[in-house]
């Protein structure tokens, strides 16, 4: 993970089939920049941290939203599955995700009691 982040690497998030990107994720020197295609602004961006859980490795940041002053941070994360990992959820879309050990992937963490992570498939772009 620190040698994505130190490569400044743009990683492709999909959430279906690789076919259409869904997020984009590009590091750059000490910060990250989250948006849905090249050519639109970040949706959102931040200072890296490195963020350590049994199942899995994230490099990422996180974010108080101005609209949420109550709430948690929101979390914006690449992450590297360390064990396997088995993700289900119905909204706010059906997802079923199966993740190996060492498998690449985004996620998006809303803050705490206000919806549901969302997983996506990554690849690095070349």
């Amino acid at each position: 993970m620190q040698q994505l982040a130190a490569s400044n690497a743009t990683v492709i998030g999909y959430l279906y089939t690789a076919d259409k990107p869904y997020v984009i994720a590009a590091f750059g020197d000490v910060w990250l920049q989250w948006r849905t295609d090249h050519d639109s602004s970040p949706l959102a961006q931040g200072p890296v941290d490195f963020f350590s859980e049994p199942d899995k490795m994230c490099i990422g940041f996180e974010q108080k939203k101005a609209s949420m002053p109550n709430h948690g941070p929101e979390r914006y994360l690449v992450c590297e599955a360390v064990l396997p990992i088995e993700h289900s959820n119905s909204l706010p879309r059906s997802q079923d995700f199966w993740l190996d050990p060492g498998t690449l992937f985004m996620q998006y963490e809303p803050p705490a009691g206000t919806g549901f992570a969302e997983y996506y498939y990554a690849a690095r772009s070349k």
